[in-house]
């Protein structure tokens, strides 16, 4: 059994921290995203990974190598041109061979039990099987519709008057539960036959309506954990959240000190500064005197921090500066920006890398 993550879109949602990097490779709490989604597939006995890439794949490939230094095998497929979700996994198959698949979309942040996906795919002799999140019902998304024994009945698109509702009213009423496509996929190797060749194809609107018409094993099962589709600023800031507060099973980067938070390695912290436990410093950061780190905050490597600052629910990368007095609030800075003394900024913003903001700016 393989693993095989679509790692090849552009991330234009998140930019601009896709300008300088590919999507799967933005650091989420210190760490590049796509090692979580490794660490995910080894935990589950998955120890030879497909990576299918197009945009800026050289970054991937030199991240990962081998993977050796991941205790896995990893190999890297490049599209010329996009290929779409069904037409990078068909890419794949002249290094997948004849074994069974475990897809997974690559801006997927879960913990999801892989081992009792696999388990009930294999129990229903599935062609293929999907995995279901449960969302509130009406949602935006693409609804699967099985019968009772798991198997796949209908796809159901929402209508385009629900989804403008959906989008000029993100609090509408709720009235149940619908179960949507969570981008995790058990393949066998017979459905990549049935992919076409050289062009675009989309599974979940081309390949999976296709298999459901000519009645071939379809099966579908939910799983309950912790599911996020980390594709826009607002989910990026969820999943970091979500993992400083310990609300998924993953591993951190780095340690837990006796101070009460997490650092890694060659971190000057000034013993006057104030950092709150769901507060993550990455190496070689430096934290000045009186300096105050609250909220869901992770200061990237090389980071400094200077006397007096006060930073909350904000996300910096690497090799930040951040000038005395300065009041940042949901803020997230890439690489190499400078925020100078006395600049206050308190609504929610991402900026690019490089970004210089004067002494004294207020956006507020």
């Amino acid at each position: 059994m393989k693993g095989i993550i679509i790692a090849g879109g552009a991330g234009t949602r998140l930019r601009p921290l896709t300008y300088t990097r590919p999507k799967p490779l933005i650091p989420v709490v210190n760490r590049p995203f796509l090692e979580y989604q490794v660490a995910l597939l080894k935990r589950h006995g998955i120890d030879e990974i497909i990576f299918c890439t197009n945009y800026m794949s050289e970054q991937i490939a030199s991240h990962f190598g081998d993977g050796s230094r991941f205790g896995v095998k990893m190999q890297f497929v490049n599209e010329e041109t996009p290929l779409g979700t069904a037409g990078a996994i068909k890419n794949a198959q002249t290094v997948a061979g004849r074994e069974t698949l475990v897809v997974l979309n690559g801006d997927i942040l879960t913990d999801f039990d892989l081992s009792s996906i696999i388990a009930f795919h294999q129990s229903k002799n599935a062609l293929v099987t999907l995995t279901l999140k449960d969302v509130p019902s009406p949602s935006p998304y693409g609804v699967i519709v099985t019968d009772d024994d798991g198997r796949v009945r209908e796809f159901r698109e929402p209508s385009e008057a629900q989804k403008k509702a959906l989008a000029t009213n993100p609090h509408i009423e709720t009235t149940g539960v619908d179960y949507i496509n969570a981008g995790i996929y058990i393949m066998e190797p017979e459905a990549l036959d049935a992919i076409p060749t050289g062009r675009p194809v989309s599974i979940e609107r081309e390949t999976y309506p296709q298999f459901l018409a000519d009645g071939k094993p379809i099966f579908a099962v939910a799983r309950r954990g912790f599911w996020l589709d980390i594709g826009r600023p607002e989910q990026y800031r969820q999943a970091t959240q979500a993992i400083l507060s310990r609300d998924i099973a993953v591993e951190v980067a780095g340690e837990w000190t006796a101070l009460g938070y997490w650092a890694m390695e060659n971190v000057q912290v000034d013993p006057t500064a104030h950092i709150a436990p769901t507060v993550h410093l990455g190496a070689g950061s430096k934290i000045g005197p009186g300096v105050s780190l609250s909220g869901k905050t992770v200061i990237g490597p090389g980071c400094c921090i200077k006397a007096n600052a006060t930073l909350t629910d904000c996300i910096l990368q690497e090799g930040v500066i951040v000038g005395q007095g300065a009041q940042l609030s949901g803020v997230i800075l890439d690489d190499g920006c400078h925020v100078e003394a006395e600049t206050v900024v308190t609504v929610p913003s991402v900026l690019a890398s490089g970004t210089v903001l004067r002494k004294g700016t207020r956006i507020e």
